[in-house]
């Protein structure tokens, strides 16, 4: 049977898997991020909120990522468990003296154990992707723990709405 989460934690005792608590994640960019040092009088640059600023969509683009991989894999986990479930009704009813149906019923039992461990491996692999993300997360944090001016923020969400409206089809 499939034993842990995708991306996020299991609700307890449904082996379905819900969002993280927190909402936030993160995708890997190589080597951690620096605190960034602030410009005099303690405020951030503008060119370090528009990196903040790239940063956090990344993230946020992999936090979406990582969600549609996770309703994904319930919907496997909900057929692999309906599968098992088939499979005890079929053995229930399996002719013991019917060697083709013996053989066809373990081919079966041996697909299902293929299926369960899939999903097992993709819980591994999203347990390991969810800390990486994580730590990036508290990464950029750090990073980007700074104050910005308004009037910096202004300019730099007007280049923003600026690009995303030349970008837009």
């Amino acid at each position: 049977m499939h034993t842990g989460p995708h991306v996020f934690a299991a609700h307890p005792g449904t082996g379905r898997h819900v969002p993280a608590a927190s909402g936030r994640s993160a995708c890997r960019h190589g080597r951690p991020a620096k605190a960034a040092p602030a410009a005099s009088g303690g405020f951030g640059t503008r060119e370090q909120l528009r990196e903040c600023l790239a940063l956090d969509d990344a993230l946020k683009a992999h936090l979406h990522e990582m969600q549609a991989a996770t309703v994904v894999h319930n919907q496997k986990f909900d057929a692999n468990e309906a599968e098992g479930a088939k499979l005890l009704d079929m053995k229930a009813h399996l002719d013991h003296s019917d060697k083709a149906a013996i053989l066809a019923f373990n081919q079966l039992v041996q697909e299902h154990n293929v299926h369960l461990q899939q999903v097992d491996q993709e819980a591994a692999d999203a347990d390991v992707a969810q800390k990486a993300y994580a730590d990036d997360r508290a990464a950029a944090d750090k990073k980007c723990a700074l104050t910005y001016r308004p009037a910096d923020m202004d300019a730099v969400a007007k280049e923003r709405k600026k690009a995303a409206a030349a970008s837009a089809p």
